[in-house]
């Protein structure tokens, strides 16, 4: 690890990192706006609930960051074989060791609703599987309950479902086998990845595609995508508000899946545009003449008059600009079908 780069990420709010409540442990997150700038690097790309210990070694290897097919500009596939996985719909749970207990973390947290109910499967219905388990591996999971229900309707079913098998230190992948756990579905017998952009399963979220040298792409069917941005409930209105008030965009960008991050930024950068526009027009037009009469009646000439005016009295113009580019409400690829 690149502890350098690492603290620079860091400082920049590009990775988050959260400590343990009560061990030397921290697990390292990309932030959403590493995501939405696209700020992409070593560092960046393994942060996706990497767990290290205080001297930064590695003590749990997630799966690097993965990228939607196309999703990336000149994204280039790997001329090899490749084996197709269900994408599942619930929250990537991590299994870690303290001294000889394993425990689980979800992607940014030790301590989440997600990793306490992973925790209470791994130590109830799963004990019975921490023989078969290897320290020097990580081993990952999907934490699936009804609670943390996202899109698809797993029922009553309470399951960490395995999905990977890494060496913690090399990051060389093992086959998936049974080990007490029930394993993510493998579909067989699909030999052209381009066809899987056009299937669509019956409460399914997508495929993950994993070529032979472990690099991995995702899909995600337009129905799913239908349905989340749906119950993801961000609109135009809602970057626009955030916008007017100077609040952080992250809350927003929490709430949004990948496949809505360049709706989002291209709302954000019109919106941004339509301000500077006025804004310099303001600029430009605000002169002060001879009389008080005089000027009242220059600005009123002009286009935006009010903003002169507050411009005058050296008051914040801003609600002004805001309230005059209010958009009409528009939610992510709006088809009309919501």
């Amino acid at each position: 690890m690149n502890t350098t780069l690492l603290q620079e990420m860091i400082s920049k709010n590009y990775v988050k990192v959260n400590k343990h409540p009560e061990h030397n442990l921290y697990i390292y997150n990309y932030t959403q706006n590493a995501q939405f700038e696209r700020i992409w690097n070593e560092v960046t790309l393994s942060c996706r609930g990497l767990i290290l210990d205080e001297d930064f070694n590695i003590v749990a290897r997630p799966f690097a960051k993965f990228f939607n097919l196309g999703e990336c500009e000149n994204q280039i596939l790997p001329k090899s074989s490749f084996e197709v996985y269900d994408k599942m719909d619930g929250s990537m749970g991590i299994l870690y060791w303290i001294e000889e207990v394993p425990f689980m973390a979800s992607r940014g947290s030790f301590a989440s609703d997600q990793s306490d109910k992973a925790n209470e499967m791994l130590h109830g219905k799963y004990k019975d599987s921490w023989s078969l388990l290897d320290k020097n591996k990580t081993y990952l999971f999907e934490i699936i309950y009804p609670q943390n229900r996202i899109v698809l309707d797993y029922g009553t079913s309470e399951e960490l479902v395995l999905l990977a098998v890494i060496d913690t230190q090399s990051g060389e992948e093992f086959p998936l086998e049974d080990i007490g756990f029930p394993i993510v579905e493998k579909y067989d017998g699909i030999t052209d990845i381009h066809m899987l952009s056009v299937m669509n399963k019956e409460n399914k979220e997508g495929f993950v595609i994993k070529y032979s040298n472990n690099f991995r792409v995702k899909i995600k069917f337009e129905e799913y995508l239908r349905l989340h941005r749906i119950i993801t409930q961000v609109s135009n209105l809602n970057i626009w508000e955030y916008l007017r008030t100077n609040q952080s965009m992250e809350e927003v960008l929490e709430r949004v899946p990948d496949e809505f991050f360049d709706w989002v930024k291209q709302t954000k950068t019109d919106l941004e545009n339509k301000y500077a526009v006025i804004e310099k027009q303001c600029q430009k037009d605000f002169k002060v003449l001879e009389s008080v009469k005089e000027t009242a009646l220059y600005f009123l000439t002009c286009k935006h008059p009010s903003i002169l005016f507050s411009m005058l009295k050296n008051r914040d113009y801003s609600p002004i600009i805001w309230k005059m580019i209010r958009p009409t409400f528009e939610k992510p690829f709006n088809k009309g079908e919501e």
